[in-house]
C-alpha cells in the first residue's frame, strides 16, 4: 500500500509539474500588450474560458457542443421559411474548427486529458470513408457515436473542406509540442497528403497553385480555391517543412513512411507561394481577394485574408513576396473596422467583410473571433516594426491591440453571458431571422429571442489573444518528440 500510494504522489507530482510548465510557456497572459485592467482580470478569464469548454462537454464522446442554447427553429430552404423542432437547431452540434480550438486551449493550459479525447475521436473519423473518400466533416453530432462507435454526422452535411482538417492538424502539432506526445504526428501528415492530393489551381503553363476548398454539398468545392483555406494549409506545410529538415531521424521517417517527404512539400509551398503573390494578392487595394472560383476572382475583401497573412505568413516573408504588411493593416482598417451598439454604448471591432459589395443586405457586426485575430496581427505588427526600427508604428500597434482587447472584455461585459463567453457576433439576430456572414453561406447563430449563444470560436480565440500564444506557428519552442 505503502509503495502504491509513493508511485500515485510521484506520478501526481509529475503531473503537476507538466500542468505548471504548460501554463506558464503557454497559457501566460502577454501583458506587454495588455491594459493593466486586463491584466487583473486575465486569472479570472481563463478560469471561465476553461469552466465553458466544460460546460459543453458531452460524457460519451467527449466532443464540445459549438453553440449551446440556440433557437427552436430550423430554417427550411425549400419553402424558404421556419419550422419548430423538438431541440434546439444548433443544440449537440460540434464543429470541427472548434474542436480544433478546444483542443488547443486544453493543452496549453496543462488538461492534456481532455485534448487528447477530442483528437481521439477525429482520429478515427479521419479514417472512415466518406462518400469514397476519407477526411473530417465540418460538423457532427456530439452527444452520442452512432451503434459502430462513429460519429453521426452534424448540420453542415457531407461537407469535408480544407480549413477545418488543417486546424485540426495545427491542434495536434499544438498538443505534440506541449506535451511531447508524438502519436498523432501520423494523423497530422496524413491530413497535409490528403490536402496535397485535392484538385488545384492550374496556371496557363501547367504548374499548380493554391488548394481547393473539398468537397460536399452546396457549390463544386473542388473548383473553389480560398484564401483562408490555402494559408490554413500552408501554415501546416511551413510547420512540417521545419520538422522534416531539424528533427530527429525518426520523426523524418514518418514522412518517408507516408510518401510526403521535402520534396512533395517544397512543391506544395512553392505553387501556394506563387498563387498568394499572383492570384490572392490584390495590388489595386492592397490587400487579398477571398479566392477564385467557377466564376473567376472574387475580389470580396475579408478579414480573415488579412489577418492571418500576418499570423501565419509574418510580415518579413510578406515583404519578400512584394506585399506590403503595413499596406494589409491599413486595408483591414479601411474597409473592415466598424462600430456597433450593445445597450446603448458603443463598441468598435472587425467585420467579416463588406456586405454591400457581395449583394448582402444585412447590417454591419463585428466579428468577435476575428477581431481578435486582428488583435494578434497587430502583435506582431508591433514587434516587427520595433525590430526594424520603426518606433512610431511599433507603439501604434501595441495601442491598437491594446485597444480592441479592451473592446472585445466591454463586449463580454455588456453580454454578460457565464464564465464570460462571448457569441460569434455583436448583433443578436431574432430566433426567426437569418444573416448570411459572406454572400449565401454561415449563417449567424441564433438564439431564443432575448437571449445570446455562446461560441467556442469567439471564447477561444479572446483566450489566444490575450497570451503569447500563435494557434497558427509555433514559434521558437521546440516541437521534435522522440
Amino acid at each position: 500500500m505503502k509503495r502504491t500510494a509513493l508511485l500515485l504522489a510521484i506520478l501526481l507530482s509529475t503531473l503537476t509539474i507538466k500542468t505548471t510548465l504548460a501554463e506558464e510557456i503557454y497559457a501566460k497572459p502577454d501583458q506587454e500588450f495588455m491594459s493593466g485592467d486586463l491584466q487583473d482580470k486575465y486569472d479570472d478569464i481563463k478560469t471561465g474560458t476553461l469552466r465553458f469548454l466544460d460546460s459543453l462537454r458531452s460524457p460519451e464522446t467527449g466532443l464540445l457542443q459549438s453553440y449551446k442554447s440556440s433557437s427552436l427553429y430550423y430554417y427550411i430552404p425549400s419553402s424558404n421559411t421556419f419550422e419548430k423542432g423538438q431541440e434546439p437547431y444548433l443544440d449537440n452540434q460540434a464543429y470541427t474548427y472548434d474542436m480544433a480550438t478546444a483542443i488547443m486551449i486544453y493543452a496549453a493550459t496543462g488538461q492534456a486529458e481532455k485534448a487528447k479525447r477530442i483528437i481521439e475521436v477525429l482520429n478515427k473519423e479521419f479514417y472512415r470513408e466518406k462518400n469514397g473518400q476519407i477526411g473530417l466533416l465540418t460538423s457532427y453530432r456530439c452527444d452520442h457515436f452512432a451503434s459502430d462507435k462513429t460519429l453521426i454526422m452534424g448540420d453542415d452535411g457531407d461537407r469535408i473542406h480544407v480549413g477545418p482538417s488543417m486546424w485540426v492538424a495545427l491542434a495536434c502539432l499544438q498538443y505534440t509540442r506541449i506535451t511531447g506526445d508524438g502519436k498523432y504526428f501520423p494523423f497530422v501528415v496524413d491530413i497535409a497528403k490528403w490536402a496535397s492530393a485535392l484538385p488545384h489551381y492550374k496556371y496557363p503553363d501547367g504548374k499548380l497553385g493554391g488548394v481547393s476548398m473539398g468537397s460536399g454539398w452546396g457549390p463544386d468545392w473542388s473548383r473553389v480555391y480560398s484564401t483562408e483555406n490555402c494559408k490554413d494549409y500552408y501554415s501546416i506545410l511551413v510547420i512540417l517543412s521545419r520538422m522534416y529538415s531539424q528533427c530527429s531521424d525518426k520523426v523524418r521517417q514518418v514522412f518517408i513512411d507516408k510518401k510526403f517527404t521535402d520534396k512533395e512539400m517544397n512543391r506544395e509551398m512553392a505553387g501556394m507561394e506563387r498563387w498568394f503573390k499572383e492570384i490572392a494578392y490584390n495590388k489595386e487595394t492592397g490587400g487579398f481577394n477571398c479566392g477564385y472560383n467557377e466564376d473567376g476572382l472574387d475580389t470580396c475583401k475579408a478579414l480573415d485574408t488579412i489577418s492571418n497573412s500576418i499570423s501565419v505568413v509574418g510580415p518579413e516573408k510578406l515583404k519578400k513576396w512584394g506585399i506590403d504588411p503595413f499596406g494589409l493593416i491599413e486595408f483591414a482598417e479601411k474597409y473592415l473596422q466598424v462600430k456597433d451598439t450593445i445597450k446603448g454604448q458603443s463598441v468598435e471591432g472587425f467585420d467579416f467583410t463588406v456586405p454591400e459589395e457581395i449583394g448582402n443586405k444585412r447590417r454591419r457586426v463585428i466579428w468577435i473571433e476575428g477581431t481578435a485575430q486582428m488583435v494578434l496581427a497587430y502583435k506582431i505588427m508591433s514587434q516587427y516594426s520595433a525590430s526594424i526600427g520603426d518606433t512610431t508604428k511599433a507603439k501604434d500597434y501595441k495601442d491598437k491591440a491594446v485597444k480592441f482587447s479592451g473592446q472585445l472584455d466591454k463586449i463580454a461585459e455588456l453580454i454578460n453571458l457565464p464564465d464570460q463567453a462571448l457569441p460569434y457576433v455583436t448583433y443578436n439576430p431574432g430566433d426567426q431571422e437569418r444573416i448570411m456572414t459572406l454572400r449565401s453561406e454561415w449563417e449567424i447563430p441564433r438564439a431564443p429571442t432575448g437571449r445570446w449563444v455562446g461560441c467556442i470560436a469567439s471564447t477561444a480565440w479572446r483566450f489566444f489573444s490575450l497570451t503569447y500564444y500563435n494557434p497558427m506557428m509555433m514559434g521558437s519552442f521546440s516541437f521534435c518528440f522522440e
